[in-house]
Parts: C-alpha cells; sequence; structure tokens
C-alpha cells in the first residue's frame, strides 16, 4: 500500500476512486480519528490501523484520508 493522503472531504463515506479509497466522516466533538482495516470479517484486530492527524485529515468537522491502493471490497 502507497503512503496515506490527506483526501477530501466530500463526499460523506468511502468512496472509490481512480486511485484508491477515499474515507470521509462527519464528527462535530470527535478530538481524534483512527480507521481501522480488517483482511477477514471474522477478524478481531484490524490488520492495520491509520490514526488521522486533525491538522492533515480535518476540515471543519469533516476527517477524510485517502488510501491508495485500496479496492472494493475492503474491510473497515
Amino acid at each position: 500500500m502507497n503512503e496515506i493522503q490527506t483526501g477530501q472531504g466530500f463526499p460523506i463515506g468511502a468512496t472509490i476512486t481512480e486511485d484508491g479509497v477515499n474515507f470521509c466522516l462527519f464528527s462535530k466533538n470527535a478530538q481524534g480519528v483512527d480507521l481501522l482495516l480488517f483482511d477477514n470479517p471474522g477478524d478481531i484486530a484490524p490488520a492495520q490501523v491509520i490514526t488521522l492527524n486533525p491538522r492533515q485529515n480535518k476540515t471543519y468537522h469533516y476527517w477524510h484520508v485517502l488510501i491508495p491502493g485500496l479496492k472494493a471490497g475492503q474491510l473497515y
């Protein structure tokens, strides 16, 4: 997987792009956000945890990140 990117503050949800998957969520009160990626539906622990940086991955109340190389079907 390539290095994560800032991503876009729209649309809300997980959006598949040519480059990977853009994740965006709204939270008025969150002080931090972790994106957990799983390999299998029954996994208890995530395969990867991506901690979003509020200076790079937050616009107003929208947290966003682009994960290059992710494809449809990724569990999160």
